[in-house]
């Protein structure tokens, strides 16, 4: 029988091609489902974004969100010259007060040489460290002043670097460097209110990445594969040291929350984001296939990740930020009006994230979307589906449903892309009839 003439002849691979295409779409999205809350807009004019010109350029970053503050920094440098000038400024905004106020400024009183992200806040202290100087710095909101932190255990002859500072209220966890320069990170923690400093890792190799909840702290720990990691608990309340995961490949930026620690993970390759359980034992993917992931926010209730299509080469991806439930097991896409979303932080139940559409960082805002809490906890075990949530809070007003698209259909243009990229590039058209037929 006559094939139409001008049809694209499918091949093997075309096919297998087309329908990879179509399953990772769809795959990528898993149990997907709306996330339901309101969205609270903040604004700054010491919030900005791209400002670019030819002269200089300014950008804010390592925004930090906590109770009733945010911290950020905002940075700007001199373009196209041998010895550019810059400013680093760390900015406070009490979200209730609506006030913004300049914590600190690098060059300035008390600081030469730009300051080292990333940032700390809990309660009413910020912690950071600077470039050069090796220290980590604090600022109480309380008091209004700022200290450097005097840590012991080293010798005054051989000065550590200290830097990677993590706060969880009086208790600060580092990465130290002794001598600065040359030999392994290690991981080390003291007290704000008593002065007790103790190691917490010192093995071989580089342990980075700190993080810490009550008295449980994560890292990535470089003693088995320098060229990758593994991450590593341990329990100040127990003494012990537990591997969390230490199979083969990159396992990186880990965050704890009560028991739960998340972290980015290539085991199969692209990035993924994993959660582990202190109390069982238990590991599990959370992200889905044929994504992309960043690295995970972790609160007490959620896991929350930044991730894009694997099938999307473009430039400028569309990305989006994902809630994962630990109640319900379930994944949900964080609604925004514009195409690429950008998750700054987590607290608790609240995401702060910056849009893509006209309230965006450029134009000096931020988001923060606050997450429904479910109307009741399952009595039997944990279910599969959602737990219903309560309705939207009045004021602010939530964001319009139409942007709660699922992500095989957010996914449908991109589809229609690849196929006709196909079509085009990869196929020869069928011959028309022969004169046998």
């Amino acid at each position: 029988m006559a094939m139409v003439t001008g049809i694209p002849a499918l091949s093997g691979t075309g096919i297998y091609l087309i329908i990879l295409i179509i399953l990772g779409l769809l795959g990528a999205a898993g149990p997907v489902s709306a996330l339901h809350g309101s969205d609270l807009l903040l604004y700054s004019p010491n919030i900005s974004l791209d400002e670019d010109t030819d002269e200089f350029l300014e950008f804010s970053s390592f925004f930090n969100l906590d109770d009733d503050s945010l911290v950020w920094l905002n940075t700007w440098k001199e373009k196209k010259v041998e010895s550019p000038r810059f400013k680093n400024t760390l900015f406070l905004r009490n979200i209730s007060g609506n006030t913004t106020t300049l914590l600190s400024e690098s060059p300035g009183p008390h600081h030469t040489y730009t300051f080292h992200p990333p940032l700390s806040l809990s309660g009413p202290v910020v912690a950071w460290s600077e470039y050069g100087k090796n220290t980590i710095f604090l600022f109480d909101m309380e008091s209004g002043r700022e200290t450097a932190l005097a840590s012991g255990g080293h010798s005054p002859d051989e000065p550590p670097e200290n830097v990677e500072p993590s706060l969880d209220q009086d208790r600060i966890i580092w990465s130290m460097r002794t001598p600065a320069g040359s030999g392994d990170q290690d991981i080390v923690f003291q007290n704000l209110t008593t002065g007790t400093w103790q190691p917490i890792c010192t093995a071989d190799g580089d342990q980075i990445d700190p993080a810490i909840s009550g008295t449980r702290v994560v890292w990535t720990d470089k003693r088995n594969e320098p060229g990758d990691g593994d991450i590593y608990l341990y329990d100040m309340a127990t003494g012990n040291e537990t591997p969390v995961c230490t199979v083969k490949g990159l396992q990186q930026k880990p965050q704890v929350a009560g028991t739960m620690i998340a972290w980015m993970d290539y085991r199969d390759g692209q990035p993924a984001v994993w959660l582990y359980d202190a109390a069982t034992g238990s590991e599990s993917r959370i992200s889905g296939d044929m994504v992309i992931t960043g690295a995970p926010l972790v609160s007490h209730d959620f896991v929350v990740w930044q991730e894009y299509s694997a099938l999307d080469f473009r430039d400028e991806r569309e990305g989006t930020i994902m809630v994962y439930t630990m109640l319900t097991k379930t994944r949900e896409v964080l609604p925004s009006r514009g195409p690429a979303p950008r998750l700054l932080d987590l607290d608790e139940n609240r995401i702060l994230y910056a849009d893509s559409d006209d309230t965006s960082l450029q134009e000096g805002f931020v988001h923060v979307y606050v997450i429904d809490a479910p109307e009741t906890e399952p009595s039997s075990p944990v279910q599969t589906s959602p737990v219903p949530a309560l309705p939207p809070s009045p004021a602010p007003a939530p964001i319009p449903s139409p942007a709660q698209k699922s992500a095989p259909v957010a996914a449908l243009p991109l589809l229609a892309v690849c196929i006709l990229h196909l079509f085009r590039q990869k196929f020869q058209a069928i011959p028309g009839p022969s004169s046998h037929d």
